[in-house]
């Protein structure tokens, strides 16, 4: 989710949008299910599946659907091969695939899932008429998280194929026609039919019962054009926010670049809960992991983009008293799909400073009261804000900074941190102004005076712009951070320093520098922003790569404040290197992989 979350609100016009051929998923949902699907064959040899590889349902505790996979036979009835000719999003709310088949025709998949009824549509389609299909889709046997989640039954009742979790979650699979074919063996549901002018479908409808899921297929078969109706729905979705209008001859790449990462967004929240990664290389116990941060920075997205509701699911989810926290007012780095706070997970560590969330968080309630033109306490009570601040007036530093351990969980005193809190402290004191608060509304605006007058102390004197003051240069064997000085004070540019201005501390000449810097000594492989420096090998491995979530803000940075140019061509990057369905990956490494 960092990747792209910034993109989003740079809405400059652009040059040639190339793509680059780096492997990827589409990501796909509607705040209530989440899919994820690849038919890239990279993609494939990576994971030995293809299709709708994860499937998400309510939350990010279990995931049902391990793959589906479409194929096409002859009008003899024997299969035909395929190779994938392309596969992207397209139409943007759409994965599509399109093979070239072994007889000389060309056969097309699509996945899509619906904005309002709770379905993953699959759709096959043929340039030659009178041949069929057949599509498999299969089930998770054994979902194993903190707990163990079993495919308990899979049926046939009234021409559908019922699967049945020992969660009690039900997902049934149909055809759209009830002429096709439904077989299962095993955990494997099997759809077969013929081919016509139209494409064919198979729904994979999830429900807690089973007459839930019938409902929705009737809905499903009582439409006449699925495609049209799950396109319209997703237009509507988007009026509801802001739709941008790019001039030049490449506004409409543009602005379907646009409507693509942002239903990314949308399809990644799950009633607030939006992960750092869906693909399966980050987890804990087994689930997708929740990182404070991540959601907050997406929260943003949607309130600047006009969508306030989803915004409201993550301000809620994250101010929920059954969510712990490591003190009072002072989330943990990392929570598994439970909102639970406990290490075994893969990353960096889960219990490191991640201050910069309070600070994040109190300027998304001053954000939603300036777009939803209502008071924060309409969504979380005021002792929500007093919490999250009086911890970061109590954990400054006798000279006034805080501490942070960043993305990385590395803790020192990063400049992103301290500009974003002493802006939240000020919209605190505001808050408590307002309130007749008096006493809290002077230890805030003290508190961020301190920072604002300590800020010159993360000024490296080398090259006189923003930098991590780092107490080591590495962490511990343990993955956690190293706090007690073990040398000289260590300057180390971090090009998420840009974070602060963005979320609301004033633009000032020091940040201008720094952005200076930052463009004249750390852009590389043609546009992109690398994150980080260190002189730890390991971590320089990670840190040196380019990042598209820095990348995006340099973009947003100048186009607001510094040169729209210089802007562009990060937006040019970004879109330059869009993974095969046209999402932003984390990071490409410097030998270019």
């Amino acid at each position: 989710m960092k990747a792209f979350w910034l993109f989003l609100l740079v809405l400059l016009p652009s040059v040639a949008l190339a793509q680059a051929p780096w492997k990827g998923f589409a990501i796909l949902g509607n705040g209530r299910l989440t899919a994820v699907y690849s038919d890239d064959p990279r993609i494939a040899a990576l994971t030995g599946r293809r299709g709708l590889q994860h499937l998400y349902i309510g939350d990010y505790a279990a995931d049902y659907v391990a793959e589906t996979a479409v194929s096409f036979t002859g009008n003899d009835g024997a299969a035909l091969g395929s190779t994938a000719d392309s596969v992207a999003m397209q139409p943007y709310h759409t994965a599509r695939t399109i093979s070239k088949l072994t007889d000389g025709s060309t056969g097309e998949v699509t996945c899509a899932v619906h904005p309002t009824l709770d379905g993953v549509i699959l759709s096959a389609s043929r340039n030659k008429p009178g041949a069929g299909f057949s599509a498999t889709i299969s089930f998770r046997q054994r979902i194993v998280s903190d707990r163990v989640t079993t495919l308990t039954s899979l049926v046939i009742r009234r021409g559908a194929a019922v699967a049945t979790f020992s969660d009690g979650q039900m997902i049934v699979v149909a055809a759209r026609s009830t002429g096709d074919r439904v077989a299962v063996a095993d955990s494997v549901v099997t759809i077969t039919g013929g081919l016509g002018a139209l494409p064919h479908s198979v729904l994979i409808l999830p429900g807690r019962s089973e007459a839930a899921a019938r409902r929705a297929l009737i809905g499903f078969r009582s439409s006449r054009d699925l495609a049209a109706s799950v396109a319209s729905g997703w237009a509507a979705w988007l009026r509801k926010g802001k739709v941008p209008t790019f001039p030049g001859a490449d506004g409409a790449a543009l602005l379907d670049a646009y409507k693509r990462n942002l239903l990314c967004v949308k399809a990644a929240n799950l009633n607030g809960q939006i992960p750092a990664d869906i693909t399966g290389q980050f987890v804990t116990n087994g689930m997708p992991q929740l990182y404070p941060r991540d959601a907050m920075m997406c929260a943003r997205v949607f309130l600047l983009t006009g969508h306030v509701a989803e915004a409201e699911q993550v301000i809620r989810f994250w101010a929920d008293p059954k969510i712990p926290q490591k003190s009072p007012g002072e989330w943990f780095a990392r929570y598994d799909a439970r909102a639970r706070a406990i290490d075994g997970g893969s990353g960096a560590r889960f219990d490191e400073p991640e201050w910069d969330a309070n600070g994040y968080y109190i300027q998304l309630l001053a954000m939603h009261e300036r777009i939803a033109h209502r008071p924060f306490t309409a969504l979380v009570a005021d002792t929500m804000v007093h919490r999250l601040a009086d911890f970061l007036v109590d954990h400054a530093d006798d000279n006034g900074l805080l501490k942070e351990g960043g993305i990385v969980e590395w803790t020192g005193f990063l400049p992103a941190t301290n500009l974003t809190c002493a802006a939240a402290l000020r919209t605190a004191a505001g808050f408590a102004t307002r309130s007749g608060d008096r006493s809290r509304a002077a230890r805030y605006t003290a508190t961020a005076d301190r920072i604002a007058a300590n800020l010159g102390r993360m000024i490296d004197p080398v090259t006189n712009a923003y930098a991590d003051v780092r107490p080591a240069g590495h962490k511990a064997a343990d993955n956690g951070s190293i706090t007690r000085a073990t040398g000289d004070t260590l300057y180390l540019w971090d090009t998420s320093a840009t974070f602060g201005v963005l979320w609301g501390y004033p633009d000032h000449p020091a940040m201008a520098r720094t952005m200076a810097f930052y463009e004249a000594n750390t852009v590389k492989l043609g546009g992109g922003l690398q994150y980080f420096d260190t002189p730890d090998a390991g971590l320089a491995g990670y840190g040196h790569a380019v990042f598209f979530f820095t990348t995006a803000a340099a973009a947003q940075y100048q186009a607001r404040f510094g040169d729209r140019t210089v802007a562009r061509q990060h937006i040019d990057w970004m879109l330059a290197n869009a993974n095969s369905y046209g999402l932003m990956p984390e990071r490409i490494y410097l030998d270019g992989s």
